[in-house]
């Protein structure tokens, strides 16, 4: 079967890849959705609503589709079934998407799942050893930040947080974060990064993104065969001026609106309100190797300047 002309843009959650993702769009022949295919996993997980639905790869799928399936009448073991049956279902995504918005390069966005990044980037080569990887970085604190404020409603029940910004009460929050939650947030980004160390086509970050979106798309179309300049430079000018947080969340950059809010304050440097030298410390010892990696930090010597506590009344964190 020929390979599809399909490319991935893979980043932790909380990176930047849903905007990413909507400026791509905005591109003549560039069609960037979401498959979640690759990373065997399935858990139920609670919605911002109260609600819970599944979050599944077809990785997963596949596997529990193989245990019914007498994939031995066609000369296959469960194996070469189930990346047969994956194969074909990602050409078939790809020329759906293709034939229905008449572009001709699909490009998948993967946040992976919780220790499934280095699967992820396995299946991938696997599977389709020609398509291109974009690497999306961000500051892996202000991806902690941003993903402990989105589940405040799903995880943080019982912590001072919790009390503070949903429940309203009249307290002093001394600590933003709580050890649980700096572990499993700069775990899942430090193996994203780690997985991506080699195979990755390319590079950008969120930061530069919000500098100047038209340089880090530029790169993108390079990377996936857009090859029509002009339509590059038209799709990056119009993709800066229709993905400005302003115009997605509708109010500045900074005004984090309610805490909860997906597209909560837009801005580079949001943990250094919101970190205190115990925090920093234990995202350095997960983390701080990869920080120093991408520049983020020349050395550890950040993390002394923290403060001890923070103080953080009427909404308003300080440090």
């Amino acid at each position: 079967m020929a390979q599809p002309e399909l490319h991935f843009v893979i980043s932790a959650p909380r990176s930047g890849s849903t905007w990413l993702t909507t400026a791509l769009n905005l591109h003549p022949n560039i069609f960037a959705t979401e498959h979640r295919l690759f990373g065997d996993f399935c858990e139920v997980w609670k919605n911002n609503d109260g609600s819970s639905s599944p979050r599944i790869t077809f990785d997963s799928y596949a596997k529990a589709f193989s245990v019914h399936y007498f994939f031995e009448q066609l000369g296959m073991n469960r194996q070469q079934f189930q990346e047969a049956f994956e194969r074909s279902f990602a050409n078939f995504l790809v020329s759906f998407a293709r034939n229905r918005s008449d572009k001709r390069i699909v490009i998948d966005k993967i946040t992976p799942y919780p220790g499934t990044a280095a699967m992820v980037v396995q299946r991938i080569g696997k599977l389709f050893p020609e398509s291109r990887i974009i690497q999306l970085v961000r500051d892996g604190r202000d991806v902690l930040t941003s993903g402990t404020y989105d589940w405040l409603l799903k995880d943080a029940h019982g912590t001072p947080r919790y009390a503070y910004f949903i429940e309203k009460r009249p307290i002093v929050l001394t600590r933003f974060f709580d050890d649980a939650v700096i572990e499993k947030w700069a775990n899942n980004w430090n193996e994203t990064i780690d997985a991506l160390r080699t195979p990755a086509n390319a590079t950008i970050s969120y930061e530069a993104m919000k500098s100047d979106l038209t340089i880090p798309l530029k790169k993108v179309f390079q990377t996936v065969g857009a090859s029509d300049q002009q339509a590059n430079r038209d799709a990056a000018i119009a993709a800066t001026a229709a993905t400005a947080f302003e115009s997605l969340s509708g109010r500045s950059a900074g005004d984090s609106g309610s805490p909860t809010a997906k597209a909560r304050k837009g801005v580079s440097g949001d943990w250094k309100l919101h970190f205190t030298r115990r925090d920093g410390q234990l995202f350095h010892d997960i983390a701080g190797d990869a920080l120093i990696e991408l520049n983020y930090e020349p050395d550890d010597s950040w993390v002394a300047r923290l403060p001890k506590t923070l103080e953080m009344n009427d909404n308003h964190p300080s440090g």
